[in-house]
């Protein structure tokens, strides 16, 4: 009898296991969901002919994903607390310019901060259409995301951010817009 009713703790345990993995990873999904209706909003407040308007809406999130750990902003208060979807520092003159608008962080870094999540993805999309560090991203709009994403490694002080990019977008963002028409939250 024991090793029976050992089994169904067991098979309890793996439902219940189970029943919160389903959870978290539909809060995931909804949270990218938001995040992309936003940025869909967003866009839409640009000329058509616009850089901004052109950006896919997947190449943008996916950068916010990475960047937040899944917007989650696990280990980043300040980047939570700054709305700072994109990982962006404040220069010197950004700071001398809007000296309200940044935060510094534990470590020392200065972000941009913003003030709600549209007020960040605008930010974002005005970085990449006007810095000259993103012109390889701008060159590679219209052969595909994953091709724009490669083009953000002369930008990334981390040697792997693109494979961590790639990544997102096809583990997490590709699969958002996959089940797009699905009963999914």
């Amino acid at each position: 009898m024991t090793p029976i009713l050992e089994l169904i703790k067991h098979l309890g345990l793996g439902i219940v296991s189970l029943l919160l993995f389903i959870g978290v990873c539909m809060a995931d999904i909804g949270k990218t969901k938001e995040f992309m209706n936003l940025i869909k909003e967003v866009r839409n407040e640009y000329p058509e002919d616009s850089i901004e308007r052109k950006i896919p809406i997947s190449f943008v999130a996916t950068v916010a994903a990475a960047e937040t750990g899944n917007f989650n902003f696990e280990n980043a208060p300040t980047a939570k607390a700054a709305n700072n979807f994109f990982g962006m520092h404040a220069s010197s003159n950004y700071m001398k310019d809007n000296p309200d608008k940044f935060m510094t962080t534990t470590g020392g870094a200065n972000l941009r901060k913003y003030d709600n999540m549209k007020d960040s993805i605008r930010g974002y999309l005005n970085l990449l259409a006007t810095d000259d560090r993103y012109e390889d991203v701008r060159k590679a709009k219209g052969k595909g995301v994953e091709a724009m994403l490669k083009g953000m490694s002369p930008y990334a002080q981390d040697p792997k951010y693109v494979e961590k990019l790639l990544s997102v977008y096809k583990n997490q963002i590709k699969a958002v817009l996959e089940t797009q028409n699905m009963l999914v939250p």
